[in-house]
């Protein structure tokens, strides 16, 4: 019974390969000719025998531990892994305790059919813990998913998952809470990192996540009640990430043990009744590395506090088709370099880097940065006179590391450093 399950979830994935049963299966046999090897002095490889007897080895991969054998289909996509239980019965029914699962919607051409084989490899699992458990959908989400989405995060919370990924989308920007997280996934001592998109974040109370280090949410509408209780409830959480989000003016970050926050693309304005420039203000004396990155469109972020920063990444950008962004993008490049100047590692992309070049045009001041390490990011074929106005301000630089991945077919993807004695200007006769 359960090899006809097998088998029924192995053909909901993908049509089951034929096989042509006259085809030699076993690659390892060794033929032996006494005559060629008799005439070896030419030490020429010897010819296979017509009638000379196959000498067959033993299969070395499936004799390995069943711990090497999952740890080699973890590398393989769901579908494929499921296909190796029909190679023999040493890899029958193997799949079924792969300590990693990963599901995405994109890998096939109807939505019933993913959502169908996702079910049927979730009933035919057994293996009593997961590292990771994956779902992406790559259409439209249908909010009649909901329960059968709910099933299976029960499913991976009740083998006490360590990383869990919820990877929804939706066409409309507006309506992106399209699926509200259960309330005993908040109660959760075994997930280490969260990954969630298009999922409403509403704890009823506290969360309890004892073991949680990152979290990383997109495209969701939080609230700064919300953001005070997930950082009361995660102890250990050392990593914040927040893309595409909206909600809250003001992020203030008290936590003892976070190091490193990612702000990528503030979209408030979108949700405001009426045109106004709005302002997003971080508060984080407490991180060590700080990314602003991704489009605030007309919103400003402005860095109170984070005296304790090593490391800052600046690739943002905002909407300039209004009149005077410009001036203002300057303004807000200009003053969060100040907040961060005593960083020792500074990255800065293509459109920072364009602000403080045309203050150099304009014989405006650059902010000072006593950074050691300076890349700059995406960096395109005419941005080398910008770095000039950058370097100027930035005395104390020893490393420059210029990323030019983004030349395409111009310039091969590479990375290069320039190395500078310390506080040496590159530019000084």
């Amino acid at each position: 019974m359960e090899e006809e399950q097998i088998s029924g979830s192995i053909n909901s994935f993908s049509d089951r390969s034929n096989y042509n049963s006259s085809h030699d299966t076993n690659p390892n046999n060794y033929y032996y000719d006494e005559e060629e090897e008799s005439s070896s002095s030419h030490n020429h490889r010897s010819k296979r025998s017509k009638n000379a007897p196959i000498l067959e080895e033993e299969d070395r991969i499936s004799a390995l531990p069943d711990s090497i054998l999952l740890s080699i289909l973890c590398f393989l996509p769901i579908n494929d892994a499921i296909k190796t239980g029909v190679l023999s019965k040493r890899w029958a029914s193997l799949w079924t305790s792969l300590p990693s699962l990963s599901f995405d919607s994109g890998s096939f051409e109807y939505l019933d059919d993913f959502t169908s084989a996702v079910d049927n490899t979730l009933l035919l699992h057994r293996a009593h813990k997961l590292k990771n458990f994956d779902i992406q959908f790559e259409c439209d989400y249908d909010t009649v998913l909901n329960p059968r989405l709910d099933l299976w995060v029960r499913f991976a919370t009740n083998a006490r998952v360590e990383k869990l990924v919820l990877l929804l989308w939706s066409p409309d920007c507006l309506d992106l809470d399209r699926y509200q997280l259960p309330q005993h996934l908040y109660a959760n001592d075994f997930v280490s990192e969260f990954n969630f998109s298009c999922c409403k974040i509403l704890p009823n109370g506290l969360p309890h996540w004892s073991s949680l280090k990152r979290l990383c949410i997109g495209h969701s509408a939080l609230s700064e009640d919300v953001i005070r209780k997930v950082l009361m409830g995660s102890p250990r959480l050392e990593s914040l990430e927040l893309h595409q989000f909206w909600g809250f003016y003001r992020l203030d970050i008290v936590s003892e043990s976070l190091r490193k926050l990612v702000i990528d693309s503030y979209v408030q304005h979108l949700f405001e009744s009426e045109e106004r420039k709005l302002e997003l203000e971080i508060v984080a004396p407490k991180i060590e590395r700080l990314e602003i990155l991704g489009c605030f469109y007309m919103n400003r972020c402005r860095i109170k506090d984070v005296s304790a920063l090593v490391e800052a990444k600046l690739d943002f950008d905002m909407r300039m088709e209004e009149e005077g962004a410009l001036e203002e993008f300057q303004d807000i490049v200009r003053d969060i370099l100040e907040s961060v100047h005593h960083v020792k590692k500074l990255t800065v992309g293509s459109s920072c880097l364009m602000a403080l070049s045309i203050m150099t045009v304009k014989h405006l001041p650059s902010p000072s940065s006593k950074c050691k390490c300076l890349t700059i990011a995406s960096m395109g074929e005419w941005d080398f006179p910008k770095i000039l106005s950058l370097l100027q301000s930035s005395p104390y630089v020893e490393t420059l590391v210029l990323d030019i991945t983004s030349w395409g077919y111009m310039w091969p993807a590479i990375q290069f450093g320039l190395i500078f004695l310390p506080h040496s200007n590159p530019f000084d006769p």
